[in-house]
């Protein structure tokens, strides 16, 4: 056995030098060996670290919400797990969205950046070929890729059934199922704030004997029926089925009813609000649209209006007024605006400090945060968390 754990970690350091993609080796679910070309202080793995080790299959592969991938090769009590790997380079905002889920502050943020930069892009096939080459090692089993292929339907599958759809089935659900798809078409936040603080727990017909089982399979069915309704209001259909694909896989790792119930609210609130920022641009002129997706896309940085006027090729004073004149409030306050309402989202999550979240949305400081805050909102971060913490 030491041979073995000496050849292992030999080979996949090697792999790692060719590939350029972090690999670890556990041994009865314990770190024992991590081989990557740029040292890190914190490994991204551990926001799915639980999952991964729970594979049972001897070769698989895990896609994130970021499209990036895990593989993972188990022999006996070995696992080893390499990635994650991905077609193509994390832009800024996607590495500080990562670095926001590890909780990683400013101080550290660089170290992290360089560390996720330095991984190479490659396809998800060549990653598939590594893992077939270390299992034969460890089991023998002689695989291709085309034995790892995903059973189910792609994403692209789907969209092209339901785009060359005429018709679908009239779901014939329960009322508050009813309640649910109407928020979530409408866009309405308040609406669904007021009917989540006293909603029961959603009910089916009986889908299966095992409970776990059976919420699971709920969870699913009102997940699509959501992804279908946001579509009807405008939600593009590619992005409303990768959030269904992201909250379906999120509830078949979910081990117990409390998180499936608490992730069912998660879904519906993240669908509503995409409904309700769509409706939001769809009143607004072409300029005031290109502001918000800059702004979207630069959350985490100190955005200036200097900034915005060079994307969009105009003077800042131009662009100003113009921004001004069919918003009615300065671009400048605007940007705040839009940061203080992803903070509240942030702030619903008591495991992300006020330093984090302030650090994440771009501010200097927490106290420039606080007061931008306060400006907005009229109380505290610290004020507003404590009043909403039972939204969910």
């Amino acid at each position: 056995m030491k041979t073995l754990t000496f050849d292992l970690e030999y080979l996949c350091r090697k792999m790692t030098d060719m590939s350029g993609l972090p690999i670890r080796i556990y041994q009865n679910n314990q770190l024992t060996s991590r081989f990557s070309v740029v040292d890190f202080l914190i490994d991204p793995v551990e926001l799915y670290i639980e999952t991964l080790l729970k594979r049972k299959e001897n070769v698989s592969y895990f896609l994130t919400e970021r499209n990036e991938y895990y593989g993972i090769i188990k022999a006996d009590k070995t696992t080893i797990i390499i990635g994650p790997g991905r077609e193509n380079p994390l832009d800024n905002q996607q590495i500080r969205d990562l670095a926001f889920q590890l909780n990683i502050t400013n101080k550290d943020y660089e170290a992290f950046s360089d560390f996720i930069l330095a991984i190479v892009p490659m396809p998800l096939e060549s990653m598939i070929q590594m893992m077939c080459t270390i299992n034969h090692i460890l089991n023998g089993d002689k695989l291709n890729v085309s034995d790892l292929h995903l059973k189910e339907s792609s994403t692209s599958e789907r969209i092209n059934y339901y785009q060359n759809s005429s018709s679908a089935d009239a779901y014939k659900g329960y009322n508050i199922e009813r309640q649910i798809l109407e928020i979530i078409r409408n866009g309405d936040i308040e609406t669904l704030k007021k009917w989540a603080k006293q909603a029961p727990t959603l009910r089916s017909g009986k889908l299966s004997d095992n409970l776990l089982r059976h919420r699971k399979n709920t969870f699913i069915v009102t997940t699509t029926l959501s992804a279908r309704a946001a579509i009807e209001s405008g939600l593009k259909v590619d992005e409303a089925f990768k959030l269904s694909d992201l909250f379906i896989q999120k509830c078949e790792n979910c081990t117990n009813l409390d998180d499936i119930n608490y992730l069912f609210y998660e879904m519906i609130f993240t669908y509503t609000r995409k409904i309700n920022n769509l409706k939001k641009l769809t009143t607004k002129a072409k300029i005031s649209k290109d502001v918000y997706f800059y702004i979207i896309k630069h959350l985490s940085e100190p955005i200036k209006t200097e900034d915005i006027a060079k994307a969009l090729y105009m003077s800042r004073s131009h662009l100003s007024t113009i921004f001004k004149k069919e918003t009615g409030i300065s671009l400048n306050n605007y940007i705040h605006k839009i940061k203080i309402e992803k903070a509240k989202e942030l702030l619903m999550d008591n495991s992300k400090s006020i330093t984090l979240i302030s650090d994440y949305l771009g501010y200097s400081s927490s106290s420039h945060f606080n007061r931008i805050f306060k400006q907005e909102k009229k109380i505290t971060p610290t004020e507003y968390r404590k009043n909403n913490k039972n939204i969910f």
